[in-house]
């Protein structure tokens, strides 16, 4: 924005903010939202440029939510400056989902402003909660990575399936590689331990031999 300031123009940066919004389809949890993000756009005297609204869960990930999915890719183009939410529940769920957002918007040069909390990316004391949320993404990332370790082997263990196909118990890989090693031919293998030849194929040319 330009002024005419004592008769010498004066360039004046002019905060460009968009809204984001995911509510559920109580009309008063959106009336609440829109009233909070209104009143402190007004009070910071900030340039509304767009909005993006969304109606749907928020156990979704970013990947199922197309309003997200066209910010991120307008912040990109450097459409705005900021993003004001609600609360840091609108960005998703989980922390590894919050985070994630947070990031592919500061890569850009675009802040978050967080009503509720009022958190601000752009001061130190903002980047100083996006880095202990890093830390505790981090932490969410390796639990969810254990537990599904440990499931996969319970299910090894019980010779049950993991999604699409057989998971195999350390017993079966070992026997695998033993008649391997005895000169078994891929089909005899498959014949005397009824595994398929595509999972005796994997184990053999992917996994390592067992010390």
């Amino acid at each position: 924005m330009v002024i005419l300031y004592n008769r010498i123009i004066v360039n004046v940066l002019v905060m460009r903010v968009v809204k984001y919004q995911r509510v559920s389809t109580n009309n008063q949890d959106v009336e609440n939202q829109t009233d909070s993000i209104d009143k402190q756009i007004q009070l910071m005297d900030w340039d509304l440029v767009g909005e993006y609204k969304e109606v749907e869960s928020g156990m979704k990930s970013k990947d199922h939510r197309p309003e997200l999915r066209r910010l991120l890719k307008d912040s990109r183009r450097r459409l705005f400056d900021r993003v004001i939410v609600y609360s840091l529940d609108r960005l998703g769920r989980s922390v590894v989902d919050v985070i994630n957002t947070i990031n592919e918007l500061e890569e850009v040069g675009v802040h978050i402003f967080v009503v509720k909390n009022s958190i601000d990316t752009s001061t130190q004391q903002g980047k100083l909660f996006t880095y202990f949320c890093s830390i505790f993404g981090e932490m969410e990332r390796d639990m969810i990575l254990s537990r599904q370790s440990n499931s996969i082997e319970r299910l090894r263990e019980k010779n049950q399936k993991w999604g699409k196909g057989k998971l195999l118990s350390q017993s079966q890989r070992d026997k695998i590689f033993e008649l391997k090693e005895k000169g078994y031919s891929y089909r005899k293998i498959k014949d005397e331990l009824n595994i398929s030849l595509g999972t005796i194929s994997y184990t053999l040319n992917t996994l390592k031999q067992p010390i």
